[in-house]
């Protein structure tokens, strides 16, 4: 029979995201999934407030699409912004592919200064084009060589993503180089995934700027990463653009309801974030101790950790065989290291005893 060729060509080029074998990792390690100290994907351990569970559980309007209204305003007053500049996401992804959607034609390009992660995809996924800018080595911007691709691109480049602090090595971006980088003919989109933990917010910048974008996620200091909430903070005129090609009820109801709640729980969750910065700095200390490992200043609720005279798998494995799961990555550049998520200080006890005994 003749294959029917429904597949553009261009999809085999595109490499799905494997998500981790978490019962098939419990199982090697003799243990339950629930017993795995999971510190690879950036995942806050305290959870979000209790006030989410309680308003889920009473939320009656599930059979009925959401009003998003309450929810704009409450981030608005929490970002300290107008609503009208407020675009709500399914978790800050969908947000990424809608700014490339709205401003990349298939064919023009998305800057990217590698290592990072998701842009490449979305870009792929867009048909455009990627020009890649790589970090120095010691993960500080390439400023110049930006403005030299921005240049080289011909108008081509509309869009520059910026994730700050920067997944995986937990830099932010000052505010005068990202000034710097707004000067150029282009959208800058500063991912702020982890602007809880550390580093100045470019939601500063709004009013002086609108090629500027600000993309933020619940999924990290909330706690809410299973629930898919996202934001964007953009000048009006992006945002009603932003507007006018988000699906309708994008987001769903249980991720209003747990917005909310957790923006009248401040308190809670901001010394959860408190709890896990002490910590960070804590396990840093103690990193370093070990001598064969050496980690990195981060702005983030993770450590980039520089191997020594050990293989990244060596230690990913052998924290597996243990029940603690942490991250190692196919980049090259990237192959000495591995990413530590921060957790409970008891979570990071027991991976400083798992590491001891490597």
């Amino acid at each position: 029979m003749r294959r029917l060729q429904i597949l553009h060509p261009y999809i085999e080029a595109l490499e799905p995201y494997e998500p981790p074998d978490l019962e098939g990792t419990a199982a090697r390690a003799g243990l339950r999934v629930e017993q795995l100290i999971r510190l690879d994907a950036n995942e806050n351990p305290y959870g979000p407030s209790p006030r989410v569970a309680r308003a889920l559980a009473e939320c009656r309007d599930y059979a009925y699409y959401p009003d998003y209204r309450p929810l704009r305003e409450a981030l608005a007053r929490y970002a300290g912004v107008g609503p009208e500049r407020v675009v709500l996401g399914n978790g800050a992804d969908e947000l990424i592919d809608l700014l490339i959607r709205l401003l990349v034609e298939p064919g023009q390009a998305v800057v990217t200064c590698p290592p990072t992660f998701m842009y490449r995809f979305f870009a792929q996924v867009n048909r455009c084009r990627v020009l890649p800018v790589p970090r120095r080595a010691d993960f500080s911007l390439d400023l110049d060589g930006v403005e030299r691709a921005v240049a080289a691109s011909g108008g081509e480049a509309r869009l520059l993503f910026l994730a700050s602090p920067g997944n995986p090595h937990g830099l932010s971006v000052p505010l005068d180089q990202l000034r710097r980088l707004l000067a150029l003919p282009l959208v800058v989109a500063v991912d702020e995934a982890y602007i809880e933990f550390g580093g100045e917010s470019a939601v500063a910048l709004l009013d002086e700027y609108e090629n500027l974008a600000v993309i933020r996620t619940f999924s990290k200091w909330a706690g809410l990463a299973g629930i898919r909430l996202g934001y964007g903070l953009f000048a009006p005129e992006l945002a009603g653009a932003v507007e006018r090609i988000r699906a309708p009820y994008n987001v769903g109801t249980a991720a209003v309801v747990a917005g909310l709640a957790t923006l009248a729980d401040l308190e809670t969750v901001q010394a959860n974030v408190a709890r896990l910065v002490a910590e960070r700095e804590r396990l840093r200390e103690r990193l370093a101790e070990l001598g064969w490992l050496e980690p990195l200043p981060s702005q983030a609720n993770f450590l980039l950790c520089r191997l020594r005279e050990r293989s990244s798998r060596e230690v990913v494995e052998g924290l597996a065989r243990r029940g603690i799961l942490v991250r190692r990555f196919s980049d090259p550049r990237l192959a000495e290291y591995v990413r530590i998520t921060v957790g409970r200080p008891e979570q990071n006890e027991a991976l400083l005893e798992a590491l001891r005994a490597l």
